[in-house]
């Protein structure tokens, strides 16, 4: 799979030929033929691997009503950029090589990522519904959260002489910033007496967050108001 990453982020997938790769790998080009049918093969491989697994965690994070939002939320934006940190240049490839995929894995890629939104955008509404989270745009927060762990894949590894955070360390400090922005100031502060301007802060925060409960119980009187 790496090899196969290298060739096609340095020479794009219709640039690159089946030769190429079994050479890549020290194969003869009728060798490779007993591990993958040709270039498609490997590509299914590489999105299947990436964002199609990405989806079905967070999809299960979403499901998962046992525990609560914050956390299930912290856990899926940390995975998510601990996979791009670990397999940046494999983000970068699919990202660019979109037009280049079969029309049956373009639908499948197309389809994860619209997955991946709405699981996320499950988890925000969730944690809107039951106080945890400000109340946010549902939509606009998950195309940022998932644009926090996106862009990992252009500056990770980081090119410095001390010591390299781990994937892991990256996800899980870039989840707790971008969720900092999120998570209510009612749910992140164990103090209830912060006086006057902090209560009505709290106040209107907890009329925002009733509007967004009538509109998502509500969404054609919401539409037509």
């Amino acid at each position: 799979m790496i090899a196969a990453e290298t060739l096609f982020a340095r020479q794009g997938v219709a640039g690159t030929s089946l030769q190429e790769l079994a050479d890549a790998v020290g194969l003869t080009r009728t060798g490779i033929y007993h591990y993958v049918s040709g270039k498609d093969e490997l590509l299914g491989h590489l999105v299947r691997g990436f964002t199609l697994e990405s989806a079905s965690e967070l999809q299960k994070l979403a499901e998962d009503v046992t525990r609560d939002p914050t956390t299930r939320l912290k856990e899926g934006v940390a995975a998510m950029a601990a996979r791009v940190a670990e397999h940046p240049q494999r983000f970068r490839l699919l990202l660019t090589s979109e037009d280049s995929f079969p029309d049956a894995l373009a639908k499948q890629h197309r389809r994860a990522r619209r997955a991946t939104l709405a699981a996320l955008m499950s988890l925000v509404s969730q944690g809107i519904n039951d106080g945890s989270f400000n109340p946010v745009d549902p939509e606009l927060t998950a195309f940022a959260l998932a644009g926090v762990a996106n862009w990992v894949a252009f500056w990770f590894p980081r090119q410095t002489s001390g010591p390299q955070k781990s994937p892991r360390e990256i996800g899980d400090a870039l989840a707790a910033i971008a969720l900092g922005g999120v998570i209510s100031a009612r749910a992140s502060t164990d103090d209830p007496d912060h006086g006057v301007p902090h209560a009505l802060a709290l106040l209107r925060t907890d009329v925002q967050r009733l509007e967004h409960l009538w509109a998502s119980a509500n969404p054609v009187i919401a539409q037509a108001d």
